[in-house]
């Protein structure tokens, strides 16, 4: 038998065997971590009512300091990018906090009554093993136009695509847990600067929004909280089958 949570006595100690619910809640206490860690990927147009790109980022920090004190688990972290007409968001947190923002999504964009619209959800990682980013921190690019986003035409296929943009999303993590503490908030300023690279350009997000294949907040909601309805194959057959030796378990 494996010793009891409260206890740090390893399992092997006691002559047993470690099951999985104890190696993962162990990672968890070792890498202080109240609860499982997810990520959250995705992409929108700035609503009419974006007037300020600021008043974007002030919404969502206060979106998300809202959600913290209203769930108890970890905290958020992640970067949200705003260009001229879009914007990239990835969140690291817990699940509670991660739908509480899809819903947030989903209402306002619903009633047009949101800074963002015609938002479309890239990726939902489950328990991320560590997070990329220490704190959330949002930033303001600017960018020049090199093409019209409408004449964007991958050679890719969909989920290249996306795969590339989450690729360049964790990378730009990975670069600035690199960068000393001292230097980070001007790394954040000048991104574009420094890892051009990694920065999704604007007609590729005009891409997967314009993408009737990624799913928006309300399809996103419909798709994976709905319970599904299963129909058996027996439930096909007429006349239905009758068991020649009845038996009851």
């Amino acid at each position: 038998m494996s010793q009891s949570l409260g206890t740090s006595v390893p399992a092997e100690a006691a002559g047993g065997r470690i099951s999985l619910f104890d190696a993962v809640s162990e990672r968890n206490r070792t890498l202080n971590k109240k609860s499982l860690v997810h990520r959250l990927v995705y992409v929108g147009r700035l609503s009419e009512r974006a007037t300020e790109k600021r008043d974007l980022g002030a919404y969502f920090e206060k979106l998300c300091k809202q959600c913290q004190h209203q769930f108890s688990g970890e905290g958020a972290s992640g970067i949200l990018q705003i260009y001229s007409s879009y914007y990239v968001h990835l969140v690291e947190s817990s699940g509670e906090i991660l739908h509480a923002i899809i819903d947030d999504l989903e209402s306002t964009e619903s009633k047009d009554s949101g800074l963002t619209k015609q938002s479309k959800i890239l990726n939902f990682a489950s328990d991320i093993p560590v997070r990329l980013f220490s704190q959330w921190s949002f930033r303001a690019l600017t960018l020049p136009q090199t093409t019209r986003p409408d004449e964007y035409n991958p050679t890719e296929s969909l989920d290249q695509v996306v795969g590339q943009c989450l690729k360049q999303l964790l990378q730009i993590g990975s670069y600035l847990n690199r960068v000393p503490k001292s230097d980070i908030r001007s790394a954040m300023d000048s991104l574009p600067e420094r890892v051009p690279d990694l920065i999704i350009p604007p007609d590729v997000l005009e891409y997967l929004i314009q993408s009737s294949e990624l799913c928006s907040p309300a399809r996103y909601k419909e798709m994976y909280r709905k319970p599904c309805k299963v129909v058996l194959d027996n439930e096909l057959v007429w006349p239905l089958p009758v068991r020649l030796f009845p038996y009851t378990i």
